[in-house]
């Protein structure tokens, strides 16, 4: 595939759990790596949307990329299993990293997240620079 062909795709990254902004830190450079023309928000902290009591830290990303919303997709759940985001940490409530893409192409892939407070706040710092 040539430049042209590449698409845009934003991420939602979040943690509730362990040293929240590192990991949040870590999953934006590692998203660094996969992207071209590669940017990010700050770091900031939301409450979780479903009422719980665990405070998440967040940020979205943007790039390009040659890869399909169905390679993105599994790049970034084995990326979160690497991290720890197993069956044991969804029961207990723990978000050790959750990396979700939101928007690929121009078209929104995740209409509730992308409705959400803690995506549009990062979204809304991209937009502004």
């Amino acid at each position: 595939m040539t430049l042209s062909e590449e698409k845009e795709a934003i991420f939602s990254v979040g943690s509730n759990c362990g040293d929240r902004e590192s990991s949040v830190a870590a999953g934006l450079v590692w998203l660094s790596d996969i992207l071209s023309e590669y940017r990010c928000s700050s770091i900031y902290a939301t409450p979780d949307c479903h009422g719980g009591q665990k405070e998440y830290m967040n940020a979205v990303a943007i790039g390009s990329t040659i890869l399909t919303p169905i390679d993105l997709n599994r790049l970034c759940k084995e990326y979160e299993l690497r991290c720890g985001r197993d069956s044991d940490a969804r029961i207990a409530g723990e978000v050790p990293i959750d990396i979700d893409l939101v928007v690929y192409s121009g078209k929104v892939l995740r209409e509730k997240d992308f409705s959400r407070e803690f995506f549009q706040k990062g979204y809304r710092l991209l937009k502004d620079t």
